[in-house]
């Protein structure tokens, strides 16, 4: 799956096939389609996979915070220490919704994460204003103007390979407690 995923970033879906995944994978024609039924199979359980390996990463972050100002730091760590995987997978969400309508697992998988994103952010925020350390926003508009601006930093990294990540996401961060009127200590 993951010789798929790295093909389908380089390439347009419908020239990969099959054959260049075997040879980037180092496997048999019949060990793939022992597993997938096709191509469409294939990078549909690769993306979900990548989907749902980012999901559990920032659900385990919940596990180890109950201030919502520890767990959003933490949230920004996790999308700089899974920047490659995130990469890869805004650049697969962008170029399944621009050209690949059609799989309703794809699209389900792409807003679960969407929302658990939100999820994430938004009842942090509006826990951090319950406890008086932000001021009063809208969780959810905030919500989506971060994730916006995150898939925004990891698209760019693919226009400019220049772009680190690690300054990007940490400029955004200062901006986010900036309108949440959060003074950093």
């Amino acid at each position: 799956m993951n010789a798929a995923i790295d093909l389908f970033i380089e390439r347009d879906y419908s020239k990969v096939t099959i054959q260049d995944i075997t040879a980037r994978a180092g496997v048999t024609h019949s060990l793939v389609y022992y597993h997938f039924k096709n191509k469409e199979e294939l990078f549909n359980r690769a993306v979900r996979s990548l989907i749902e390996e980012t999901i559990e990463c920032y659900q385990e972050s919940r596990k180890y915070h109950d201030d919502p100002i520890d767990l959003i730091e933490d949230w920004f760590s996790s999308n700089v220490t899974l920047a490659a995987s995130l990469r890869k997978l805004v650049r697969i969400m962008f170029d399944y919704s621009a050209t690949r309508k059609g799989s309703p697992s794809i699209s389900k998988a792409i807003t679960n994460f969407y929302d658990e994103e939100y999820k994430i952010l938004a009842e942090n925020i509006r826990q951090g204003i319950e406890l008086g350390y932000f001021k009063n926003v809208d969780p959810l508009f905030i919500a989506s103007f971060v994730s916006t601006h995150i898939d925004g930093i990891f698209y760019c990294s693919y226009i400019h390979d220049n772009t680190d990540i690690g300054p990007a996401m940490n400029d955004l961060k200062i901006i986010l407690w900036e309108i949440l009127g959060y003074k950093v200590k």
